[in-house]
């Protein structure tokens, strides 16, 4: 019954109520320029990120996220620039697909502080999958039988929409151990219209606040980061219209690993604890964490499984310069 209850809701949220938010990462550090444009050309080294999300995969239609994003520090624009793609299947009913383009400029305010402030530009396209939707009317709730078509709803007019988007944010790095960020995606709210003459359906924006530090537990004679332990404690707060999110937690490193564990809030209801497991290379790094489910569906969605996969290329290790940004990396 809990099977066919979340398979029914994943089959009318979406005509219900259009509004979709954001998809969400739980290795919002490996994602970098989704979670913060101010974030881009702020490593060590110019990144080539790929980031996979399966969520619920134990409900027939989960939500599988993907994700593909590079950026570089180029000296003569005093910054960095970035570029991302971006697809989520939310049901096998709604298709959404974003293009990105972003800079962000580097000042330097003094020898312990950093700030970074980007700039973001979105082809956004969202697309329903009308013939895949089902209606209370169509369904025969004393014999559970499924009837073809609705009455009740009119068909779309347009499959697809696709509009043009904006985003900004602002990060601070002190003593390249502290750090904190504010970011908003859809500033200008643009319309998802699927229906002709119809603009209610609005892209709300998503407001974004993150914090943490990066601190040595111990040091090593080494030059590079073996032998050295780090802990790095973090929170991150979302909001989308009425969907609000705290997610807070903390990783522990000891090249080449780390492990970490989080605790993700939806302010209404707990929502998952999270394992997270890394591996850094030289010029490679690899992600693995799994929700687990604590609210209704837990021992019914199957949680969530999420991969990241980093290449580095052209790594200056001058920590230094204007815009280095010592986040975490998962």
């Amino acid at each position: 019954m809990q099977i066919l209850l979340i398979i029914f809701t994943l089959s009318t949220i979406v005509v219900s109520n259009i509004k979709a938010q954001d998809a969400g990462f739980t290795q919002f550090y490996a994602n970098p320029l989704y979670l913060n444009p101010a974030l881009a050309g702020s490593g060590e080294c110019n990144r080539f990120i790929v980031n996979y999300r399966n969520q619920w995969p134990s409900v027939l239609k989960g939500f599988t996220t993907y994700g593909a994003s590079a950026d570089f520090r180029i000296d003569k624009l005093s910054g960095g620039i970035g570029i991302m793609a971006y697809a989520d299947n939310a049901g096998g009913m709604l298709n959404t697909y974003r293009i990105s383009g972003i800079y962000s400029y580097h000042l330097k305010l003094n020898n312990n502080t950093n700030l970074n402030a980007g700039f973001e530009v979105d082809l956004h396209r969202q697309q329903l999958n009308w013939d895949d939707l089902l209606f209370s009317d169509m369904i025969d709730y004393s014999t559970g039988l499924v009837f073809s078509s609705s009455t009740s709803q009119p068909k779309i007019d347009n499959a697809s929409a696709t509009v043009a988007d904006f985003s900004s944010g602002l990060v601070m790095d002190i003593k390249q151990i502290f750090f904190v960020g504010i970011a908003a995606h859809h500033m200008t709210q643009p319309a998802i219209d699927f229906y002709t003459n119809s603009s209610d359906n609005l892209l709300y924006i998503k407001y974004t606040a993150h914090a943490g530090a990066r601190i040595k537990l111990k040091d090593s004679y080494f030059e590079t980061e073996k032998g050295k332990l780090y802990l790095s404690p973090n929170i991150l707060f979302q909001q989308q219209k009425n969907a609000r999110q705290l997610n807070s937690g903390f990783n522990i490193d000891y090249y080449p690993f780390t492990i970490g564990t989080w605790y993700r809030y939806n302010v209404n209801n707990s929502d998952a604890f999270v394992i997270l497991f890394g591996l850094k290379q030289k010029r490679f790094k690899f992600g693995y964490s799994y929700d687990t489910s604590l609210s209704a569906l837990k021992g019914v969605s199957g949680g969530a499984h999420e991969v990241s996969i980093e290449l580095l290329i052209m790594c200056s290790g001058k920590r230094n310069r204007p815009g280095a940004i010592k986040c975490p990396e998962f």
